[in-house]
């Protein structure tokens, strides 16, 4: 079972978000073959319902009180328009949802027969559209930022699907990948990707939940529980289910393998049974309940989803009936849209060190804060993932980290140069810290507040002197200003960053990578993680040069006559003297 999941975080997913446009048929047509479409008690001919595959696990789980977010891109359609309202109305976050103007949103025309069979017609729109590039350039911090992570395969590009899975394995994040269609029909139909992205998104999910067409091309068995322990065991998995309809499901983590019975309903449209199986398998993870609890929760919801019109679940109702069918340990008793309405709203602006923490937005209204059942839980969680990135950091460190910007400092101080730090919103903070410890270990060091640096400030910079300047993400626009001024009046910029291909890294004579996968703090916004290792990236830089000028403990009581410190140094200087 899945152990790392930070409860005070979001469940977010990328893929399928559509609107449904269901008719009622009296039978699926064949090739060439003509059926009616029926009107429903009011006389209507046509149902339009929000859902897709990602879209609908998520809002199923979102019902079992798990806090749910989607990212991707929409269209500025009607359709688009109402997917973002029916996720605002189920507490679902879209503040990680671009909408591109003049651009269609995905749907689906579904055909659903009197006995409850099928046919599905998909517009992929945007979401085939989506490419590797645009999850890292775009989303990399939202998934960074999760307590999991879900995608699919069925209308999202492989590359892109595996870009997802990437991002979240590097940062420690489970993962989810609804596997929806076969093999052969997302390589040779769909045209999602190769054979070989195929099985690499295998490869990279903690979480397959393969629908049972897709599970029987991907590894041949002579029972469902026998496919699920080889898909498991091929592929690494953590948990792997199979959805089998009528005949329920078969769930293993390695340990056991169980086959949990369908719940007994009578079944009006069967379309998204198993994205809502998926939502429940999902929230009993996220709750941390045992593996027959969670595969009994995802068995109601899919039961459940068959009732209604749709896929999506029905506010008011929908967690109810679930209820009513799930036979396990309780959950959480908040369903999303009222964990929404307690919660307080944030916006998922991701700068890392340099922006402010959170904003109230009403062009956001979906943002709300996850739900802490523990305060101090999050704190603990806070310290060891803060604790985690310092220890990556570490891992990654050279031998010669420090040697570029070491030289360029001592050359300019050779020459009689000085040092200057600068920084914007919390990596000002780290600044002045830094500034401060330079001072105090003989290193000649000033703060230079950016934003006065263009009206006069840059004046203390002289030809020949190193501003170390502190950015995350290193595109902060106050300070790539002063250092364009200051680089142009002669200075010599070392950059402290995150981002080694960013603006202030280009404009650097020398760049101390300071990489940070996610901030440490419940919603992975406030600078935590990265501003902790910004220091500490500045710390050892003033410690190297301290080493580096054979800086003394005489020296150092000449600098701290002050303070328990200074009586300390004052006392051992008596007692050596």
């Amino acid at each position: 079972m899945i152990q790392n999941i930070d409860r005070t975080r979001r469940v977010v997913g990328i893929g399928s978000n559509v609107v449904d446009v269901i008719y009622r048929v009296n039978r699926i047509a064949g090739p060439e073959e003509k059926t009616y479409i029926l009107p429903d008690e009011a006389g209507s001919v046509v149902t339009e319902i929000a859902g897709g595959v990602t879209l609908n696990h998520l809002a199923w789980t979102a019902q079992m009180g798990v806090p749910a977010g989607l990212f991707g891109f929409q269209g500025d359609d009607r359709y688009g328009t109402m997917i973002r309202d029916e996720m605002d109305r189920h507490g679902i976050d879209r503040s990680a949802i671009r909408v591109i103007e003049g651009r269609a949103s995905g749907f689906s025309v579904v055909n659903v027969a009197e006995d409850a069979d099928r046919a599905i017609y998909m517009a992929r729109a945007l979401t085939a559209e989506t490419t590797a590039a645009h999850v890292e350039t775009h989303f990399a911090e939202y998934i960074r930022s999760a307590a999991m992570v879900t995608t699919e395969i069925s209308q999202l590009p492989l590359d892109a699907v595996i870009a997802v899975l990437r991002v979240a394995r590097e940062a420690g994040v489970p993962t989810v990948l609804d596997v929806d269609v076969p093999p052969d029909f997302a390589v040779e139909v769909a045209g999602l990707g190769s054979a070989e992205d195929f099985e690499e998104a295998l490869r990279l999910a903690d979480v397959v939940k393969p629908a049972k067409a897709a599970a029987l091309q991907i590894v041949e068995a002579d029972s469902s529980e026998e496919r699920a322990e080889r898909i498991f065991s091929r592929y690494g998995a953590r948990l792997v289910a199979i959805t089998e309809g009528e005949q329920g499901s078969v769930v293993t983590d390695g340990k056991q393998t169980i086959r949990a019975p369908a719940k007994p309903v009578e079944a009006r449209d069967t379309t998204g049974a198993g994205d809502a199986f998926l939502g429940g398998l999902i929230a009993g993870l996220f709750h941390g309940l045992t593996l027959q609890d969670t595969a009994s929760l995802a068995n109601a919801c899919g039961a459940v989803c068959c009732r209604i019109p749709g896929a999506f679940p029905q506010l008011g109702s929908s967690r109810d009936d679930v209820l009513a069918l799930y036979e396990g340990a309780p959950i959480p008793a908040r369903n999303a849209a009222e964990t929404l309405a307690a919660a307080e709203t944030a916006t998922v602006k991701i700068e890392g060190a340099d922006s402010a923490e959170t904003a109230p937005s009403a062009a956001s209204p979906g943002a709300a804060s996850p739900e802490e059942a523990s305060p101090g839980a999050a704190g603990l969680n806070a310290v060891g993932r803060t604790a985690e990135a310092l220890a990556k950091l570490h891992e990654g460190m050279s031998g010669t980290y420090f040697d570029e910007a070491l030289a360029i400092i001592r050359k300019s101080e050779t020459a009689g140069g000085r040092v200057h730090v600068t920084g914007v919103g919390k990596s000002r903070h780290i600044g002045r810290k830094l500034a401060a410890t330079l001072q105090s270990t003989g290193t000649k060091a000033y703060f230079l507040d950016p934003a006065d640096c263009n009206h006069g400030d840059s004046g203390q910079v002289a030809q020949g002197d190193v501003v170390v300047a502190l950015s995350h993400s290193g595109e902060t626009g106050e300070l790539l200003a002063a250092v364009r001024t200051l680089a142009a009046n002669g200075a010599t910029i070392i950059a402290i960053t995150g981002d080694p291909s960013s603006s202030l890294a280009r404009s650097s004579a020398a760049i101390l990578h300071v990489p940070v996968a996610g901030e440490a703090g419940p919603l992975g916004l406030a600078p935590t993680a990265s501003t902790s290792c910004q220091l500490a990236v500045a710390d050892g830089l003033a410690m190297a040069l301290k080493a580096g000028r054979g800086f003394t403990r005489e020296d150092f009581a000449r600098y701290h006559p002050g303070g328990s410190l200074g009586k300390r140094l004052k006392d051992r200087e008596q007692e050596n003297g």
